[in-house]
């Protein structure tokens, strides 16, 4: 649904007039980061953070994350609603970003070339979150196996996030969003009853497809539902009991018309049905000492189980005309990919003080089990009858994995030093075939330690320079090593891609240089980073076998790739009520041939001026990005080499206000692409070639509505 700009104008104009009152001298509020396990503010914390809240995502009324992340500098998201979701941070994506939500991984995504295409990594409600913290650069030294470009950490809302003294709290909320047509309904309840808070959320939504500017894309419904449980009791004074039991599903299907019969003999759907159902199952128990022991002040351990299905199934009936003949066929499919992870983890913290100097110590465990399987079940039905098919194209596997991490902030003066170091042992093995489509398999270990150490200075109160060096890694995951996936029906050059057992660890090394400035009325952030990434994992043409006549790949550790740039961020409070911000970043990387990366970011940013009242606050965001011409090669729909798209560059407009209409009622507007732009981010179509961006556009004009009402 799109408003008319003169609409927009006099909506603003009118909320405006209808505020009234005298406000305290307020100022820029600082944001606690906790994604390394230590609680800094995110001004001294001597790396690039982002932390994005759970009032910034309603007040957007975000309900994905493409919503949530894609006005951070440095940060991308693809994809949407009724489609798989996959986030960037500096030139690195898929799997190599690791996701943990309430300290447990989500599940990979997969798709082609490692881009998560097909099961992306959006497998959790979005609104359940209490803070989506983006850690930009390695991670390992905390986070273990995947943190290699980035980690996202996503904490969840407990009971006393909502009680905050009282022995009550239930709220009912409501959202709708025109990038995907999308209502969103949930309520929260939470309540204490003697020493023990219980806290139970519950949402439904449906919708469509995100859309691109025209419009044109499939037709996709998107439905779906999550619910969970969360229970703290209080034992005693320093031990805390905890439980959570959460359920998420989201649908999305499309169901297409019939279309006219081609008369040259080339197969044409008449219908075709498509149903992609995401579910997820975790529950978790712990415990927390709050204690003055001599090996630790706090102590935090949890058991956890996690299930992750990604359930596709397509129905297609397709015709012919051949040699004066109607003839039909039906195709169907189901692709399962099922991730389950069991473990176990421990953190302790612990302060030492001296004459001089301020330890602040970290350290703890994991220990998990994941398995892994993507079965395929194909069934084709013609003249010739009923011919089921069914195969593995990766070795059911499971991963087993061990970890250990010790991290130190050591303060002295005017000093900050923060070594970290943490040791991994993965294991990787077949669940029940010892070999697939006759190639043998066994199992696989490796080892990796991942340190990292930052050094920062606090000239003033304010005014603080650090320099950090992090390791990053990802273990190689069961689907490049077990694969064995016929591509037979490709059109140009029929392919085999087969097993290789001697992968080695993909690894990073990232150093990065910047500047943190924080008082009462500023915000200045900068950085410049280098990474340098090796035993990249890609897909490598190896032979060619003359008596099947097809070409054999495999998974190998291919050349290493090196990114760069710099990122800002700035804000000042000019007055009580009004504040201007911007943010910028850049992103570039080559790899050992030289060639460009496809997972660039080009320099792209925003500009935005904030109106803060009493009960009233309203933005105007200009988001905006330059050209890229800077691509990589790639194959066209002829199978030929060329170079990958390109895009101009673009601004757009955004405009949004939020009212606490009566006490406990507050509502959201926002109009996004105010102008009604039509034009393409370079993200959504790095890698493809221009033939392939034809439905790429972002979304014309659109607008959010949130409204929640605290009984």
């Amino acid at each position: 649904m799109k408003l008319a700009p003169v609409a927009i104008a006099v909506l603003n104009v009118l909320a405006v007039q209808a505020v009234c009152a005298q406000e305290e001298l307020t100022y820029i509020e600082e944001v606690l980061v906790t994604a390394n396990k230590i609680e800094q503010p995110i001004s001294k914390t001597p790396g690039s953070v982002a932390v994005i809240q759970s009032d910034e995502i309603e007040k957007q009324g975000a309900t994905e994350l493409y919503d949530a992340l894609n006005h951070e500098p440095g940060v991308s998201v693809t994809g949407g609603a009724g489609r798989p979701q996959n986030i960037t941070i500096r030139g690195m994506t898929g799997n190599r970003i690791a996701i943990i939500k309430d300290g447990v991984k989500v599940s990979d995504g997969y798709g082609a070339n490692a881009l998560n295409d097909k099961a992306g990594r959006d497998s959790f409600d979005l609104n359940d979150v209490k803070t989506v913290e983006v850690v930009k650069g390695a991670g390992s030294s905390i986070h273990g196996s995947g943190a290699i470009g980035g980690v996202v950490v996503l904490t969840s809302k407990a009971p006393q996030d909502y009680l905050q003294g009282d022995d009550f709290y239930m709220d009912a909320d409501a959202t709708y969003t025109g990038i995907s047509n999308k209502y969103k309904g949930s309520s929260t309840l939470a309540f204490r009853a003697g020493d023990t808070d219980s806290l139970l959320r519950a949402s439904y939504w449906t919708g469509e497809e995100t859309r691109n500017h025209k419009q044109d894309l499939y037709e996709r419904t998107v439905e779906g539902n999550s619910l969970g449980y969360t229970v703290e009791h209080f034992a005693t004074d320093t031990t805390l009991l905890k439980g959570q039991v959460k359920y998420y599903q989201s649908r999305a299907e499309r169901n297409e018309g019939s279309a006219l019969v081609q008369t040259d003999g080339k197969w044409e759907a008449d219908k075709f049905n498509e149903d992609k159902t995401t579910t997820t199952i975790e529950a978790k128990v712990g415990v927390e000492l709050d204690s003055e022991h001599f090996l630790f002040d706090t102590l935090d351990s949890n058991v956890y189980w996690r299930n992750t299905n990604n359930q596709a199934d397509t129905n297609v009936l397709m015709s012919r005309m051949k040699n004066g003949i109607h003839e039909k066929r039906r195709q169907i499919e189901s692709r399962d990919f099922e991730d389950e992870l069991i473990g176990l983890s421990a953190t302790a913290k612990k302060q030492l003080h001296t004459q001089n100097t301020e330890h602040n110590l970290v350290y703890g465990l994991t220990l998990e089990s994941n398995r892994h399987a993507r079965p395929i079940t194909k069934t084709l039905i013609d003249s010739n009858g009923i011919q089921p098919q069914q195969y593995v194209p990766f070795v059911e596997a499971r991963t087993n994995t061990f970890g250990v991490y010790v991290s130190d902030v050591i303060t002295w003066n005017n000093w900050s030093l923060v070594p970290s170091l943490r040791f991994d042992h993965h294991q990787i093995k077949p669940e029940s075939e010892n070999s697939i489509g006759g190639i043998a398999v066994s199992s696989q270990t490796s080892q990796e330690l991942s340190p990292s150490l930052s050094l920062a200075y606090q000239f003033t109160p304010e005014l603080n320079s650090y320099v950090s060096y992090n390791h990053g890694y990802r273990a190689p995951s069961y689907d490049k090593i077990y694969g064995y996936n016929p591509h037979l029906f490709n059109a140009f050059d029929p392919f085999i891609i087969i097993p290789n057992m001697d992968l080695e660890a993909e690894t990073s090394d990232k150093y990065e240089i910047g500047t943190k400035y924080h008082d009462q009325k500023w915000t200045l952030y900068a950085a410049l980073h280098y990474s340098k990434f090796k035993n990249f994992i890609d897909a490598k043409r190896e032979s060619f076998n003359s008596k099947d006549g097809f070409w054999y790949f495999q998974y190998k550790n291919l050349n290493n790739v090196k990114t760069y740039g710099a990122e800002l961020t700035a804000s000042y409070r000019m007055t009580d009520q009004w504040q201007i911000s911007t943010s910028a970043g850049i992103t570039e990387g080559k790899d050992g041939d030289n060639n460009y990366i496809t997972a660039m970011t080009p320099l792209e940013g925003n500009l935005t001026l904030d109106y803060q009242a009493n009960k009233f606050n309203s933005y105007l965001r200009i988001n905006w990005a330059a050209a890229m011409d800077k691509t990589s090669r790639c194959l066209n729909d002829l199978n030929m080499i060329e170079k990958c798209a390109e895009t101009g560059s673009w601004a757009t407009a955004d405009l949004g206000l939020s009212y606490e209409l009566i006490s406990d009622l507050d509502i959201s507007l926002n109009v996004v692409n105010v102008l009604d732009k039509e034009y393409t981010r370079y993200q959504d179509v790095a890698g493809i070639s221009e033939a392939q961006t034809k439905y790429s556009t972002e979304p014309g004009r659109y607008f959010t509505a949130h409204v929640k009402y605290r009984f």
